[in-house]
């Protein structure tokens, strides 16, 4: 028995190398442990590093340290200088946006001295804007890309496809704004709509014979319509001269009131003077009201739209109507200035350090100018190409005047869009495609180039008009895009076509 439990106890070796092999893993077990921490500090470092880089403000060169992988600092720093590429064309834009408005009244000055009165729009005229000044020739359009080379124009499926998906994409977008229950509405934005809706009622109180809509005779056409045929006798364009152009549907242009320079009557103040004594107290609310409850992108752009397009009719009726040159817009835009929340803003730092003002330029500008420190802070989250049919100047050319509201303002500036299209774009009598003169100057804000734009112009018209479009476009061959298309000159004469 003695034997037997003596066998039975493990040798003195034995326990020694179990104890030594829990003690390796053990070791073995911190060993990873501790590489673990190390990485997982290492991780953290890189993610605050590539945090840094990419929450930095824009145009500020980024801090990278030394610890991150080489292609890591390769690939920031080729961000980086896209970054800045991209800041430095959109600080272009910009700057030339703002020159557009400083030529465009010498340029339409000297075109007023030299022809006293209007000439037949044949062709387009490249000197109605300093983009094209250079050229003079009037067979073709330049819209300072060079050259086009010869290309078939858009097909007709290609466009009726990308029309399809284009439009899925928005009823989708409109549907998921739709479905938003947040209340939108601000005390400022109710005040802009006030405003506007004051401003309209007052021109049309202001018009002795009322203000009437599209689709009644009015006088600038009635000579015209008498030399055309008794089947265009009734149909009424509200851009361009309708006896040089094909017969078209213009949409809810047609249903729109006009008001023209020889309708308004300012020595009649006393038609509208409750109208103007509600005027001065809105604009004394604006001139104190909080900013700080335009929150959203939707409040800020519903917002500044109303108040551009109220200030310049404002200046209008401040300064008077003066019809005799086109440049007489101009020079009132240069005058019309209103008070915002303790801000006197005119109507072209709206449009330009607001609206059309990237966001991101607002953290670029290392000694910001004068005006730009008045609107810090003011503007939009991101651009908005299609403020560039809701702003109106009070010229003939300019889209029609509506109030917008920061709960619907997707919807209202899609159905602007495409109301504008439908009455600008026409054929001419020569089988081209008419465009309106501000998608030239804007056309980087839609396309890349000529053939982009007219593919995106024919997306947006009602199926029959875009039909007629693309049918004029394919019958002219492997022809020049630039000589299918003519660009009608931007008229500065006096007129409002408005939404009541």
């Amino acid at each position: 028995m003695e034997l037997q439990g003596h066998k039975s106890q493990p040798p003195p070796h034995s326990n020694n190398n179990k104890r030594r092999s829990t003690r390796e893993r053990k070791l073995a077990l911190l060993q990873d442990v501790d590489n673990l921490k190390k990485k997982l500090k290492y991780e953290e470092n890189v993610h605050r590093a590539l945090e840094r880089a990419f929450t930095r403000p824009l145009g500020a060169l980024p801090r990278l340290p030394s610890y991150l992988p080489q292609y890591t600092l390769e690939l920031l720093a080729e961000v980086a200088v896209l970054e800045e590429e991209v800041i430095r064309l959109e600080e272009q834009i910009v700057i030339f946006r703002q020159g557009l408005y400083k030529e465009a009244v010498s340029i339409s000055s000297t075109k007023s001295s030299e022809n006293s009165t209007p000439s037949k729009k044949t062709e387009v005229s490249n000197t109605n804007h300093p983009k094209h000044r250079h050229s003079k020739s009037s067979s073709q359009i330049n819209l300072n890309f060079g050259s086009f080379d010869p290309q078939p124009s858009p097909s007709l499926s290609r466009i009726a496809s990308l029309s399809s998906d284009c439009r899925n994409v928005e009823q989708a977008q409109e549907s998921s704004f739709g479905s938003c229950d947040v209340d939108v509405e601000s005390e400022a934005n109710k005040l802009s709509e006030d405003i506007l809706k004051c401003l309209i009622n007052i021109f049309v109180r202001l018009s002795p014979s009322k203000a009437k809509t599209m689709d009644l005779e009015y006088s600038f056409c009635s000579s015209l319509a008498a030399k055309s045929s008794n089947e265009d006798s009734d149909f009424r364009d509200p851009y361009c001269n309708f006896t040089e152009y094909k017969r078209r549907e213009i949409g809810p242009y047609k249903h729109l009131y006009v008001i023209e320079s020889r309708s308004v009557d300012l020595s009649r103040r006393k038609n509208a003077s409750f109208l103007i004594r509600r005027l001065k107290i809105l604009l004394d609310k604006l001139a104190n009201v909080g900013l700080d409850g335009l929150i959203s992108h939707q409040q800020k752009l519903a917002f500044w739209i109303n108040i551009y397009n109220s200030c310049i009719m404002n200046a209008f009726l401040e300064h008077g109507i003066s019809d005799e040159s086109s440049d007489a817009i101009m020079v009132q835009m240069q005058k019309a200035a209103i008070k915002v929340g303790g801000h006197v803003l005119n109507a072209l730092m709206i449009e330009h350090l607001i609206l059309r003002l990237p966001y991101h330029l607002k953290y670029t500008c290392s000694k910001p100018a004068k005006n730009d420190e008045k609107t810090k802070g003011l503007g939009l989250e991101w651009c908005e190409p299609l403020v560039t049919f809701a702003l109106s100047c009070g010229s003939w050319s300019s889209p029609a005047v509506r109030i917008y509201t920061a709960s619907q303002i997707e919807t209202e500036l899609e159905t602007a869009k495409r109301d504008y299209l439908q009455a600008a774009v026409a054929i001419s009598a020569s089988n081209k495609l008419v465009i309106p003169k501000i998608l030239d100057w804007y056309l980087l804000d839609f396309a890349k180039d000529l053939d982009g734009l007219v593919d995106w112009i024919c997306m947006q018209l009602p199926n029959e008009q875009r039909n007629e479009a693309l049918k004029c476009l394919e019958t002219k061959g492997k022809q020049p895009l630039s000589k299918l298309v003519q660009v009608m000159p931007y008229n500065f004469s006096f007129r409002y076509l408005v939404h009541r």
